[in-house]
């Protein structure tokens, strides 16, 4: 079926699945938004003063699991939990192993490889 411009515009159901970190914690993860992705992407460069003072744009996966699941971790109905300003509290205060748990599903949602997350970095 071909969808014309109200079929476009009309708002997509995200997808939403459970991830059991430990018995009894359970955290939903989420698929994002076109602009929620753009900004998950945007805060991956760092804007940093070159040489002679210039100012240039880098990449960093600097927090990349922490900043992913802020944009995808969300109650039962969708709405996210997080803001954009935990990103530190949540990188330092959860285990590398939970953290990576969350991070596998929401990949997986919102399709996001390995190879993506690599050429992120180097465009």
């Amino acid at each position: 079926m071909s969808l014309d411009r109200k079929g476009l515009l009309k708002k997509d159901k995200l997808k939403i699945e459970k991830v059991e970190l430990e018995i009894d914690e359970l955290v939903h993860i989420r698929q994002m938004t076109g602009r929620e992705r753009d900004r998950f992407e945007q805060s991956l460069v760092k804007i940093v003063k070159g040489k002679k003072g210039v100012t240039e744009t880098q990449q960093s996966l600097e927090d990349f699991r922490a900043k992913l699941v802020v944009c995808c971790a969300c109650d039962e109905e969708g709405k996210l939990l997080l803001l954009p300003n935990d990103v530190e509290a949540l990188s330092t205060s959860m285990s590398a192993y939970k953290l990576e748990k969350l991070v596998n599903v929401a990949q997986r949602l919102n399709n996001i490889s390995a190879e993506d997350a690599e050429e992120l970095v180097k465009n």
